[in-house]
């Protein structure tokens, strides 16, 4: 070998060496920096981009922006770092990048389609925005003890193994919308003083609220959850609310008493979109066997599914229908979940047509009354006669007591009946669904 051809070699694998291109990334060719230089070149507001550097460590203050774009960090270490400019690390690679204790960003932090490796960020104080746009992380994500004072956004992100948020702190809305997590999505103990947007995430293993508070809505709509939904011990704020809007999720672990009175769609009176967020809740409850709290979202299905309809007073019949629903349905059994409401509206049927019974004493044929000392008139015969008529009304029907009325008497005798026959199959039916399940 000539030496012409020895320096061809010596340049040809000195450059190979020195230059690696990240072909996967299409983002052109990555030449080694050493961390001293990208440091110098920070301090001087410089932006670094088509770069490697391993080993890069950021402490102290950096007063201007620090800018890396299309730059691959290897196990870059920041900690106890003052950024008074923005920081963005757009389109970056950072494999096993550790954001350690004590950072401040005061102008935001931006990740925006940056691809990291087993991310840990410890104790991070974000003023500014927080951008987790489009980002592709590899292995477990941990957030923990940090505090995102303005907006939050993970908008499409991608995590390839657990995320998980310990005692983090979100002042204003937190946007994890349409994010995907491979693995489980874990908030221990974090506080959310602003809107939580989980619309249209994807969730493959649980997905886990346990200790966290939620001050505002709590959205999880349109959300793909396949696995158990925790959140029987988050802790609600005043004006916490939920929505489930067409989410896939058939394992809520929820109390109803968190769920009453919290709906996002029944505070805005949309019916519709409240009855199915009732049923979605429904066959989650069916399908783990809580049939009490079934019967409660069946019941709020059916009322919000009442009040979904239109009525107009130019239609009389319809605004008729919609009141009997409520009287005989809603409060009559409670749509086939309280045997109980049966009952009581038996009693007050009684009592009241007990009261018209009372009133008409006289128009009663009865041939002894039931105190003989006193005359038909006496309020103590009033009281017995009206009584038992309308128990026995209630109970037995008209048939055996149409002669026992004179004149118009006979009418509410009659409604009365038809009454207790209705009332009865209502009882009947709701027991009956209790005792079989």
């Amino acid at each position: 070998m000539d030496s012409h051809e020895t320096e061809k070699l010596t340049i040809t694998t000195a450059t190979r060496i020195e230059l690696e291109t990240d072909g996967d990334l299409g983002l052109g060719t990555r030449a080694n920096m050493p961390p001293t230089e990208a440091i110098e070149r920070l301090s001087r507001g410089e932006k670094i981009e088509n770069a490697r550097i391993s080993q890069l460590v950021l402490t102290g203050e950096f007063s201007h922006k620090v800018h890396f774009h299309n730059v691959t960090l290897i196990r870059p270490v920041i900690e106890r770092a003052d950024f008074q400019g923005e920081v963005c690390f757009d389109y970056c690679t950072l494999e096993r990048p550790k954001f350690g204790k004590k950072n401040t960003f005061a102008a935001g932090l931006d990740l925006r389609g940056a691809k990291l490796s087993h991310p840990i960020f410890r104790e991070q104080v974000v003023r500014g925005a927080f951008r987790f746009d489009r980002a592709e992380v590899r292995g477990q994500s941990t957030f923990s003890d940090c505090t995102f004072e303005n907006r939050v956004r993970f908008w499409e992100a991608q995590f390839g193994g657990w995320v998980t948020f310990e005692r983090c702190t979100f002042k204003t809305e937190a946007d994890f919308r349409s994010h995907h997590a491979d693995a489980g999505f874990v908030l221990d103990a974090c506080i959310f003083e602003g809107d939580a947007l989980f619309r249209g995430a994807t969730c493959s293993k649980k997905w886990d609220a346990s200790k966290t508070r939620f001050d505002g809505l709590l959205d999880l709509s349109k959300s793909k959850l396949h696995d158990f939904v925790y959140l029987e011990s988050i802790v609600q704020g005043e004006k916490q609310r939920f929505a489930f809007h067409n989410a896939l999720a058939e394992r809520l672990l929820i109390r109803t008493g968190q769920l009453v009175g919290r709906m996002e769609s029944e505070q805005k009176q949309d019916y519709v979109r409240a009855m199915e967020e009732f049923g979605l809740l429904k066959r989650s409850f069916e399908g783990l066997h809580r049939y009490d709290q079934e019967d409660w979202a069946f019941y709020s299905f059916k009322v919000n599914q009442r009040r979904s309809v239109k009525r107009s007073w130019s239609r009389p019949l319809g605004k008729l229908t919609q009141f009997l629903d409520w009287l005989l349905l809603d409060l009559g059994c409670g749509y086939g979940t309280n045997p109980l409401r049966a009952v009581r509206a038996a009693l007050a049927i009684m009592f009241a047509f007990a009261l018209i019974y009372i009133a008409c004493a006289n128009d009663l044929l009865v041939e002894k009354p039931p105190f003989p000392e006193y005359d038909r008139g006496h309020w103590l015969n009033r009281v017995f006669v009206g009584t038992l008529t309308s128990v026995s009304v209630f109970t037995s029907g008209f048939g055996s007591l149409r002669d026992t009325a004179a004149g118009w008497v006979n009418l509410p005798l009659i409604l009365e009946s038809l009454l207790g026959t209705f009332l009865w199959g209502l009882f009947i039916v709701a027991f009956s669904r209790k005792v079989i399940r």
